[in-house]
């Protein structure tokens, strides 16, 4: 059966339901009205809705002449309220793009498909966003002479960009074709990725100098000026800009319109399952991008033979294939985008998916859309509206916005936090915290998504489980007060003069002493460990070394330095010292600590997938896409966006030694902390924002009262007004709206 729409037939029917209209239309003269402009029933049809009418009991339907009038346009669509264009053809129609619908492809019609290229775009845009980018800022600061504010504002971008789109995305696209809406998105990513890349194809090759080891020769002339002019470098600091807010233009329709397409064609059985998958995909995507990300910056950026060059991976002046990451997804994001745009606006049964689907929408949530483009933009106020006033999704969206700010957080400053507490490499650091994420998020969002089908879980149920985990998880998080003692460094942590004595405070912090006051020496960090008292010294020059010995590529070896003690019995000092920090065995804590990590990782993950459906539970069906583009837009600006930074700024108050740029007076780096300030502030941050979660997931609980519940009490207190069986009146006046309408359905 095929479709007629156009200007010549507004309603949308079927060929063969107009030809009976036209039919009905001839008999009565070019009207289906009385003489006095009227139905039978006494209501006013204008020619705008000529083939409208409202009474479709027997007998009474029929006009002067005895025909019968066309049927109402709701009988057509089989739902009162549908939308015109929905018509019996929208699950009948074939995967393909425009005309060309081959056999071939139909294979990958279905839910099952459709899931597959969208976890393959999402794969796309978290392995970029949330990983990529984050791997490469170091690089790309050095690379392009960009200060850290420059690389803060390019992650940072991407967030600001989907806050301001992302709720006029999802408004608008409610009751499109979704789609083509994620299809045009993967485009858009796909270019974003790519003029990432820019920069390092349009500038000029990569130039370093040669690094030297900081000696210790008396009385030394210190350049001050080593700042160079390359501030044509830093122009290409837009193309990251422009690059971030595609990707936000481009994600924007991942998470809202992807997800709701799922839970609006997938039974509810197993709407949960699907969207567990996702979810799963979305979350270790990150700790790919951090794997593939180290293997890329392991190939030098312009891909010369390795062997022609003069530094290698361990020197502070490599720049690695940063650019490698950005071409793979931007490939993959266009590629993906050509099955996606060949899906229908339903898949097949979507009506019978949202027939069986328990209402547990939230009293007061009810909203119509209005059809076309000026009226959807006029009532855009009243929806936005609608949402706000639904408590319990409010308060789901306030939780959801506390968990966030916690997990970028410690997506920001997790590695680093473990660096500096158990003395690890970046490398380490890194490694650990994959290969926590990959299981549990896995396991996690899996098993929350098995659990709702299992024990077919809804709004109340769901919560249940919600607000435990993150109970158990919340009592895990006391272990961030148990921390380590600190690296013990010369003048910061120890004194010179005998380092088994520690520093208490910070204003006797001082990197100079007696013994290396006539070097002179400089700002930069290469820090050394005396080979006979494992003290870590600020470089080879704040010890007082004096020679350099070099012959080892693998590690460099000073010698005669003055404040290091010696290991012979003949003179007091004038040790010995190798690169490097020095390295100590992990402190006690190590072992119960990250068995915490994963059990708080572990439960936090589980509570992702039931987060969405107990959202789309909540709302009205016409509202589930606009719903997540206001969960979007809250999370950001109350959990992603401000939470890195104000982590940041309470651990920068734990840092015990800077070092500042000689170019830049903004520019610094922490290069020690604190580990009792630094876990005392972790601790405070995360265990307020999980406390605050848990009793917004509390509030969703006490303020939820579902339509279904209202109905089902409504009924009984009609019957218990009337009595089964009594006649009812033609009139009665409620007090409560809802119960006066379904009584007067009850008369009627």
């Amino acid at each position: 059966m095929s479709v007629d729409c156009g200007w010549d037939n507004p309603a949308y029917v079927t060929n063969e339901e107009r030809e009976k209209e036209k039919a009905a239309y001839e008999v009565n003269g070019g009207e289906h009205l009385s003489k006095s402009n009227g139905d039978l029933n006494g209501h006013v049809v204008t020619p705008d809705h000529a083939f409208e009418v409202v009474n479709t009991e027997p007998g009474q339907n029929t006009n002067q002449n005895g025909v019968e009038n066309p049927r109402p346009l709701s009988t057509i669509s089989g739902t009162p309220d549908a939308d015109p264009c929905e018509t019996e053809d929208d699950d009948i129609q074939r995967c393909g793009w425009w005309n060309f619908r081959p056999q071939c492809i139909q294979c990958c019609y279905g839910p099952a498909g459709f899931l597959f290229f969208l976890c393959i775009f999402v794969l796309a845009q978290s392995m970029t966003c949330n990983g990529f980018v984050y791997v490469v800022t170091s690089t790309l600061e050095r690379r392009f002479n960009l200060s850290s504010a420059k690389s803060g504002a390019i992650s940072s971008s991407y967030d600001f960009t989907v806050m301001a789109i992302i709720v006029f995305v999802t408004y608008f696209g409610e009751k499109g074709h979704k789609p083509m809406w994620l299809g045009g998105g993967a485009i858009i990513f796909g270019i974003g990725s790519w003029v990432f890349t820019f920069p390092h194809f349009i500038s000029n090759e990569y130039t370093f100098g040669v690094s030297a080891g900081e000696t210790c020769p008396v009385n030394q002339t210190i350049e001050t000026d080593n700042c160079s002019d390359d501030e044509n470098l830093s122009r290409y600091y837009w193309y990251f800009i422009i690059a971030q807010i595609l990707h936000g233009f481009g994600s924007s329709p991942i998470y809202t319109h992807g997800q709701t397409f799922i839970y609006n064609n997938v039974k509810p059985g197993v709407a949960s399952m699907y969207i567990g998958i996702f979810m799963a995909v979305s979350t270790f995507a990150p700790a790919a991008g951090y794997i593939f990300g180290a293997m890329f910056l392991s190939i030098y950026t312009d891909l010369r033979n390795q062997d022609e060059l003069d530094i290698d991976q361990t020197s502070p002046l490599w720049v690695g294939a940063w650019w490698i990451g950005f071409i793979i997804s931007g490939m993959m994001s266009l590629l993906v985008a050509i099955p996606l745009y060949a899906f229908p606006k339903n898949l097949p049964g979507w009506k019978e998916v949202e027939q069986e689907r328990v209402n547990t929408a939230q009293v007061g949530s009810e909203f119509n859309m209005q059809a076309g483009f000026e009226g959807s933009i006029k009532a855009f106020p009243r929806a936005v509206y609608n949402l706000v006033k639904n408590i319990p999704l409010m308060c789901i969206n306030f939780a959801v916005s506390s968990e966030n700010m916690i997990v970028a957080s410690v997506a920001v400053f997790g590695p680093k936090y473990i660096e500096s507490m158990f003395s690890m490499t970046p490398k380490a650091a890194a490694l650990i915290i994959g290969l926590a994420v990959f299981p549990t998020s896995l396991l996690g969002c899996l098993l929350g998504g098995w659990l709702i089908k299992k024990f077919n879980w809804l709004y109340r149920g769901q919560l249940r489980m919600v607000i435990s985990s993150l109970f158990v998880s919340w009592l895990c998080m006391l272990m961030l007060m148990l921390t380590c003692p600190n690296l013990p460094m010369a003048g910061v942590t120890r004194e010179y003069s005998n380092t088994t004595i520690e520093i208490i405070t910070r204003d006797d912090i001082n990197l100079t002493d007696t013994c290396n006051v006539d070097c002179l020496c400089g700002e930069e960090y290469d820090p050394i460990c005396g080979d006979s008292n494992s003290i870590i010294y600020y470089s080879a020059c704040h010890a007082g070394c004096k020679v350099l010995d070099d012959s080892d590529v693998t590690s460099k070896v000073f010698s005669n330095c003055s404040c290091i003690p010696s290991s012979n019995n003949t003179e007091k000092y004038g040790g010995t010292a190798f690169q490097g920090r020095c390295t100590y065995p992990l402190c006690n804590i190590a072992a119960p600590f990250l068995i915490c990590v994963i059990i708080v990782l572990f439960t936090s993950l589980l509570i992702i997938v039931p987060s969405v459906t107990m959202l789309y539970s909540v709302v009205s069906p016409n509202q589930r896409a606009t719903a997540m583009g206001v969960q979007s837009l809250m999370y950001r600006a109350f959990g992603t966006v401000p939470g890195p930074i104000l982590f940041g700024l309470l651990i920068d108050k734990a840092c015990l030694i800077w070092e500042y740029s000689e170019c830049d007076d903004d520019a610094r780096v922490c290069w020690l902390y604190d580990n009792s300030e630094f876990g005392n502030y972790a601790f405070t941050i995360l265990f307020s924002c999980r406390f605050i979660t848990i009793c917004f997931f509390v509030l969703a609980y006490l303020f939820y009262k579902p339509i279904s519940d209202v109905e089902t009490s409504n009924e009984a207190t009609i019957t218990t007004m009337t009595g089964v069986g009594d006649e009812l009146p033609d009139k009665v006046e409620l007090d409560d709206p809802v119960v006066a309408t379904s009584y007067q359905q009850r008369v009627e």
